[in-house]
């Protein structure tokens, strides 16, 4: 351990001496207890980066300040001291590294296996080494219609031991063929425990397995001629046959897990889907707990979770490309002794798993209000970021959405410091005079938001625009031509990286500035989140004004139908998404059309 020199030229001294090799360092606060571990590859040049006078983030100047000591390990290669890195950092929890949580709190299924005829139950809160847990499961939804499938297959009880112990007849679960009754003896202990078994097998994602084993079991009793016995297990297998088709996904045959980033309200949670043998066999998320210094909080969490675990699938799905893909599939190939690859091309099958894994990480993200965030932090690291001179409280977004210059419509969403504010969020629809000039259509939108002056409290003080710099200088035009003024109210416009990927957009400020947020950054994931929220919000409502604009349209085009009868339709059905979906009877039913104008009506629509 060093300690770190003072004055300029001890530093450039100091830096002379740091060796040229493989290894990790440590940065060690007054308390003498690591505040940042990093791994490189070149220690000198490593090193010597966290003290160069300029292009340090406000971060790094922290870090620096806050080190008294430095210590250095040298490894022979780079893969050590990625390791030496992960479980350093793993044990010490420096304050200067991006640290995650598991997101404690979702269901799993327990069967309590220390009990001679094991109950199948939903389960949450601390594990007992004495049962068996599978999961966890997204929500407890999962966990019913999963438990429902097991009984309804295999027949295990879900009863309390005391309800268990006390029956001296079936009750209902036995009735609607659910449960098989060992309360009272209507199944043999050997036999129920076959089906506890097979319970695990399935959970576990050896449903190939189980259902050889099946077969087995009912070629043997046929060969035996104990029909009805084979019959039973024939009849399980068909119940798994059904099940599979339901619940596969979409029959991949090499274990893999999926992973999705998400940011809600700016809390970062990483979900990952477990698939084992074509089935989804458990879902967790990971809350990021604090920031740290790395740029990419994705690529942080591979590297830990996987180089942390015993166990890593050989496939890899994320969907998104990382800045040091071939290395960390190295690293979890060398550590877990076989190829692992990352896929951040999906096809169309990963696709629909990533879709699943989003889903459940976005459901939890959203049930957690306990885990969101004060947005200050991050409203301040933007602030830095971005240059800005004032504060940041409320930010508006805008996106202008259109199909080939037909219903288009003007969409806003709000955040505060609290997140987002939806009672505030606004839409335009589009004058047909600018309908398709996207820059015309953000100046009225502009124009109409703050054409009173007297805005008070709702005044933004961040305006992000969807564009490049024409729309912003557009839309500056337009607040100096309101004399709204632009002393308290920041203006900046990002527009779509090459190949339109996220982590190669360009953020344009008033100063012609062009800024690169760092991909991955806690201020780009939050960026992204606002920007994707305010395209969500303008393309869902644009897709609903074109829905009603085809079918005013179509019903415009039906010789006979007037203006009196469409409005009959209308108020007989309730909407126009309604009448399109009418039958020939059901329009019969309507006062004032016949079976002319019905057909008519019909035929158009169908």
């Amino acid at each position: 351990m060093q300690a770190l020199p003072n004055s300029r030229n001890e530093i450039i001294s100091f830096l002379r001496e740091l060796p040229k090799d493989a290894g990790i360092y440590k940065f060690i606060g007054e308390k003498k207890i690591p505040i940042y571990i990093g791994k490189a590859k070149n220690i000198k040049n490593r090193v010597g980066s966290y003290f160069q006078l300029s292009g340090r983030t406000e971060k790094v100047i922290n870090l620096v300040k806050d080190a008294k000591f430095l210590e250095i390990t040298v490894t022979s290669t780079e893969l050590e001291a990625l390791l030496l890195e992960q479980f350093l950092i793993k044990e010490f929890k420096p304050k200067y590294n991006v640290q995650f949580k598991d997101d404690k709190g979702y269901p799993w299924i327990k069967l309590e296996t220390s009990s001679d005829f094991p109950s199948a139950k939903s389960y949450l809160g601390k594990k007992d080494d004495k049962e068996t847990y599978f999961g966890p499961y997204p929500n407890s939804y999962a966990v019913r219609d999963t438990l429902g499938l097991i009984q309804k297959t295999f027949k295990l009880r879900n009863c309390s031991d005391s309800f268990f112990k006390n029956r001296n007849r079936p009750c209902l679960q036995y009735q609607i063929e659910k449960c098989s009754a060992p309360c009272v003896g209507l199944i043999s202990k050997e036999d129920y425990l076959q089906d506890v078994k097979a319970t695990s097998m399935l959970l576990e994602g050896k449903s190939e397995d189980l259902i050889t084993d099946l077969y087995s079991s009912m070629d043997l009793h046929s060969k035996n001629q104990s029909y009805e016995k084979a019959g039973f297990y024939r009849d399980k297998i068909s119940a798994l046959r059904d099940i599979q088709r339901s619940q596969s996904i979409s029959g991949f045959s090499k274990e893999r897990d999926a992973l999705y980033l998400a940011t809600v309200n700016g809390n970062t949670r990483i979900g990952i889907t477990h698939v084992h043998k074509g089935w989804i066999t458990g879902h967790e998320n990971y809350i990021q707990e604090t920031e740290g210094l790395e740029e990419s909080v994705f690529e942080t969490f591979i590297k830990r979770y996987y180089l942390s675990n015993n166990y890593c699938p050989q496939s890899l799905v994320i969907g998104q490309e990382l800045i040091n893909k071939k290395e960390t599939e190295e690293a979890l190939s060398e550590y877990h002794n076989k190829r692992v690859r990352i896929i951040s091309k999906s096809n169309q099958k990963d696709k629909g798993l990533l879709e699943i894994t989003k889903s459940n990480t976005i459901l939890a993200s959203r049930g957690k209000s306990k885990d969101t965030k004060d947005l200050s932090s991050i409203f301040g690291a933007l602030k830095k970021q971005l240059y800005f001179k004032k504060d940041i409280r409320v930010i508006e977004s805008y996106d202008i959405s259109h199909h080939s210059g037909s219903g288009a419509v003007g969409g806003c969403v709000v955040y505060g410091e609290e997140g987002k504010v939806k009672e505030k969020y606004r839409l335009f629809n589009i004058s047909k005079d600018n309908a398709g000039d996207d820059i015309a259509s953000m100046k009225e939108v502009i124009n109409r938001r703050f054409k009173n002056k007297d805005i008070g409290l709702s005044k933004p003080s961040l305006i992000i625009i969807d564009g490049g710099r024409n729309h912003l200088n557009a839309v500056r035009s337009t607040l100096i031509e309101l004399e709204l003024g632009l002393d308290d109210i920041e203006l900046l416009s990002i527009s779509k990286g090459a190949r339109r990927k996220a982590e190669m957009d360009s953020i344009h400020t008033l100063e012609n500035r062009v800024i690169r947020i760092k991909k991955g950054s806690i201020s780009h994931l939050f960026i992204q989140e606002v920007r994707d929220e305010t395209h969500r919000f303008s393309i869902l409502n644009q897709k609903n004004k074109q829905s009603k604009l085809l079918m005013r349209s179509t019903l415009d085009n039906i010789n006979g139908l007037g203006i009196n009868k469409k409005k009959v339709l209308l108020r007989y059905f309730g909407s126009l998404e309604q009448v399109k979906r009418a039958s020939y009877s059901d329009l019969m039913n309507v006062s004032g059309i016949g079976p002319k104008i019905a057909s008519l009506i019909y035929n158009e629509l169908h």
